[in-house]
C-alpha cells in the first residue's frame, strides 16, 4: 500500500473512534448538566439509531415489509415495557421471523 492510503484509513478511524470515546471521558461532567440536557444526551444514541435502522427495517424485506414494521412495534413495546435490550432484540427477531414464516 502507498502512505497516502494508509494515512487516509488512520484519519478515518479516529474520526471514528472519538465520536465513541468521548462520552466515555465526559461521563463525569455529565452530572454538573442540567437534568433536560442529560436527558436528552441520553436518548441521542438511541435517536440516531432509530432514524439509521426504521427506514431499514421497512425496506430490507422487499414486498414483506410488515414484518419490519411488526419487529420494530415487537422491539418498542418490549422496551416501553422496560426490558432489557436483549430480549427486545430476541423479540423483535422470532417476532419479524415469525411473520415471514406466516406467509
Amino acid at each position: 500500500m502507498n502512505k497516502p492510503i494508509i494515512i487516509m484509513i488512520l484519519v478515518c478511524s479516529a474520526v471514528t473512534l472519538l465520536p465513541r470515546i468521548i462520552p466515555y471521558f465526559a461521563s463525569s461532567y455529565l452530572s454538573r448538566l442540567p437534568r433536560f440536557i442529560r436527558k436528552c444526551m441520553m436518548l441521542l444514541p438511541v435517536a440516531s439509531l432509530g432514524a439509521l435502522i426504521f427506514p431499514l427495517a421497512l425496506t430490507d424485506f422487499g414486498t414483506e415489509w410488515y414484518a419490519g414494521l411488526a419487529g420494530v412495534a415487537a422491539a418498542f413495546a418490549s422496551s416501553w415495557l422496560r426490558a432489557p435490550m436483549i430480549v427486545s432484540i430476541i423479540i423483535a427477531l422470532a417476532v419479524t421471523s415469525g411473520v415471514i414464516a406466516l406467509v
